[in-house]
């Protein structure tokens, strides 16, 4: 694979995750935020029973978008997906 194949490869993958965080934004905005965790709970165990839950790569996840976040929200997070381990 040359180099420009690479590249035009990795654009098409990088707009594809965009208009999945787009789409599922869309999806979510108007959620409560008891509607959004009876979601995040269904998906989780839904992941647990299919054995593909992963919580260090969910804390990761975390942390790396932990700059961009307020404390108090960074540390709400971490004990929901604590709550959920």
């Amino acid at each position: 694979m040359k180099l420009s194949e690479m590249s035009n490869t990795e654009e098409k993958l990088s707009s594809a995750k965009k208009k999945s965080i787009n789409d599922s934004y869309e999806e979510l905005k108007n959620c409560s935020s008891d509607e959004l965790m009876n979601r995040l709970a269904k998906e989780i165990q839904g992941q647990k029973m299919n054995g593909t839950f992963d919580y260090e790569g969910l804390k990761n996840s975390i942390d790396k978008i932990k700059t961009y976040l307020p404390k108090q929200t960074y540390e709400n997070m971490l004990r929901i997906i604590e709550s959920l381990r």
